[in-house]
């Protein structure tokens, strides 16, 4: 596996642009050279052309000296230094401005290149197309996971084996969600998701948690993704999230309504890893938890945007040993009902149409590499693992207008507090 890194706010903590531009004065420049780049006015490669251009015509050992002292996530560094021999840097600025920062980094670099003369840019040789680095690795039989943050990485993603999107100096770009396999916003995320990626087996016993809010939340008719569902002035996510935070691995995938959820997410839990459903119109729960499970731990504990549990339940939910199906007493108007042994501890079978005492709510435990790959609800993705271990709990999903109604007035009950 071949981690190949964006330079610019995935490694440093800050632009180069705006740094180089600010320590010669020509800022207004820069900015609106950039300004019209963003809005499509401007193809990136001219762009890159004209700002080579701006700046070649100041000192070369200048912009090394400066740069070299840039700040770094050290964290990411550290994976580097690691990994020296899997990782390389892909990124579009000029080697001789960059030669003392990526002397910090210890692995390989990919850049774009320039004649110097009298310490100044001559002629610009080369402009990296960061996706020919993909391809490269990728023709060698390589996986190849990219990590990047701006326009000019959105190629190199789209041919990535497993593409991670970087929002920890700013936003990622528009063109980068748009085909990312994750999201991350904080360094720890990213250590943590990188980690899952670099280890050939996941690690022994552990937890992912994989919360899905992909959905539209159709049934529900509030045009809005149930996640966000208002609850005493909170989005819904951020009440479930008070009740993860002793879960270090946590993933949100999102589809619908997708920056809202992670403004939500990322406001009470930044350390959250993000997962595209970007098929999230035509597929259902059971493709978002395969989505998340995805090089997760050991066991995934699959939670629904829309389930409330009780929060007398949620330690035997979240601390469970060994694989469980959660059920409870069926109270929703459109429930999948699971069907129990005669012993009442094993789930046997569900069914929409046959009416039981129980109802197939959420959550579950089950092994990451078990995890189905269905397009349609969780359920169907485990009848083929029938039976599973039942777990009797205090819970229901909001799938309608009714179940929204049951919410608002059991809410307080359920999550307790005042």
């Amino acid at each position: 596996m071949k981690f190949i890194f964006d330079l610019d706010g995935t490694i440093t903590r800050q632009e180069t642009l705006p740094l180089m531009a600010a320590r010669f004065g020509i800022e207004d420049q820069i900015d609106a050279l950039t300004e019209e780049t963003i809005r499509g006015n401007i193809p990136f490669i001219e762009s890159f052309i004209r700002r080579v251009g701006i700046l070649g015509q100041y000192p070369v050992s200048e912009m090394n000296r400066l740069l070299s002292g840039m700040e770094l996530f050290q964290g990411v560094v550290g994976f580097i230094q690691e990994n020296p021999d899997d990782c390389i840097i892909a990124t579009g600025n000029l080697g001789p401005w960059i030669e003392g920062l990526c002397a910090r980094l210890g692995c390989g670099v990919r850049c774009s290149d320039a004649n110097i003369a009298d310490d100044r840019v001559a002629k610009l040789t080369s402009i990296l197309r960061k996706e020919d680095v993909v391809r490269e690795w990728k023709a060698k039989g390589e996986t190849v996971v990219f990590v990047g943050d701006g326009n000019n990485d959105a190629e190199a993603m789209r041919e990535a084996d497993i593409s991670i999107a970087t929002g920890m100096v700013h936003w990622p770009a528009r063109s980068v969600l748009d085909v990312a396999d994750y999201a991350v916003f904080d360094e720890s995320a990213l250590l943590r998701l990188l980690a899952q990626l670099r280890a050939s087996t996941p690690s022994r016993g552990s937890n992912t948690l994989v919360l899905s809010c992909a959905g539209m939340g159709s049934r529900l008719g509030l045009n809005s993704t149930k996640a966000l569902m208002n609850f005493e002035d909170r989005p819904f996510v951020q009440w479930q999230m008070q009740g993860f935070s002793g879960i270090e691995d946590v993933r949100v995938v999102v589809g619908f309504q997708a920056k809202d959820v992670i403004l939500a997410v990322t406001a009470v839990r930044p350390d959250a890893v993000f997962v595209f459903n970007h098929d999230y119109f035509s597929t259902g729960t059971g493709c978002s938890l395969y989505l998340g499970a995805r090089h997760a731990n050991e066991y995934v504990i699959a939670w629904d945007g829309d389930l409330m549990v009780h929060h007398e339940d949620l330690a035997a939910c979240l601390d469970h040993d060994g694989e469980y199906l959660g059920v409870s007493e069926a109270v929703t108007e459109d429930a999948v009902f699971a069907h129990l042994d005669p012993t009442g501890h094993s789930i046997v079978g569900f069914s929409r149409e046959d009416p039981g005492a129980y109802e197939w709510s959420g959550p579950a435990r089950l092994r990451r590499d078990d995890v189905a790959d269905v397009r349609g609800s969780v359920f169907e993705g485990l009848l083929h693992r029938l039976p599973l271990p039942a777990l009797k709990v205090r819970a229901f999903d909001i799938d309608t207008v009714a179940d929204y109604h049951y919410a608002k007035e059991n809410f307080r009950s359920y999550i307790g507090g005042k």
